[in-house]
């Protein structure tokens, strides 16, 4: 009796693990967790924007005063990202974290100004912000790079006997100068696939691609939301 219990909890925990493994593109989350990371582009854009405008006109305009309650706005605006953050974590990762930041519209001017500058959240999340940016550009490449590969490659037995289609595994030619060390690129160069047997390895090779690639995007959406609650959710002062 124990022993066909264990066997059947062995073959439960086998196909959970073939599961997790291969059923990847098959979860809702995955695709969650794609458009969550995706979105980090055009968010990180609008920080660094936002941010490098406000820093460099009020540090151009500190000799004349005014650029000192400027750069204390940047830090009320930092606590805005905050709150898109926490918004991001509720919609996409389904994390309930809120962030409320200093309401100019409740605190007097020099007490907003002084709660703003004194929070040492408002320094994290512009430092953030500029993160985000080099993360975002990065991760964009990085998924536009990876599964255009993935689609064109399992698209191969298709497509690679039609005229004016050609699947060319590298084509550099050339001298690649390494210093002191040349190297023939001429050498690096493969076949182009031009069999279905080719084709179809290349559209498995494909899958592979896929299945490691939606891993990672797992694997990186949950580091960035643990990043990302515990700034948000963290104490001032």
């Amino acid at each position: 009796m124990t022993e066909t219990l264990d066997i059947d909890g062995s073959k439960k925990g086998g196909q959970s693990r073939v599961s997790r493994v291969f059923g990847v593109g098959f979860r809702r989350e995955t695709y969650a967790n794609l458009v969550y990371l995706l979105a980090r582009f055009p968010i990180g854009i609008a920080y660094f924007t936002t941010f490098v405008t406000g820093l460099s006109v009020g540090l151009a305009l500190v000799p004349l005063v005014i650029g000192v309650p400027i750069l204390a706005g940047v830090l009320g605006l930092a606590g805005y990202v905050g709150v898109v953050e926490a918004s991001l974590l509720r919609r996409l990762r389904g994390v309930e974290v809120f962030h409320d930041p200093a309401d100019p519209g409740e605190l007097s001017m020099v007490t907003y100004l002084k709660t703003v500058a004194t929070d040492p959240r408002n320094y994290l999340f512009v430092l953030f912000a500029f993160v985000s940016f080099a993360v975002g550009i990065t991760l964009f490449v990085l998924i536009t790079v990876v599964f255009t590969l993935a689609l064109t490659l399992v698209a191969a037995p298709a497509l690679y006997w039609l005229p004016g289609v050609d699947y060319e595994m590298t084509g550099a030619e050339g001298t690649l100068e390494l210093g002191a060390l040349s190297v023939e690129s001429g050498s690096f160069v493969g076949d182009s696939i031009d069999t279905f047997p080719e084709a179809l390895l290349a559209s498995l090779l494909s899958v592979v691609i896929c299945l490691v690639g939606l891993h990672a995007v797992n694997l990186t959406a949950r580091l960035h939301e643990d990043v990302s609650e515990r700034l948000v959710t963290s104490k001032s002062g």
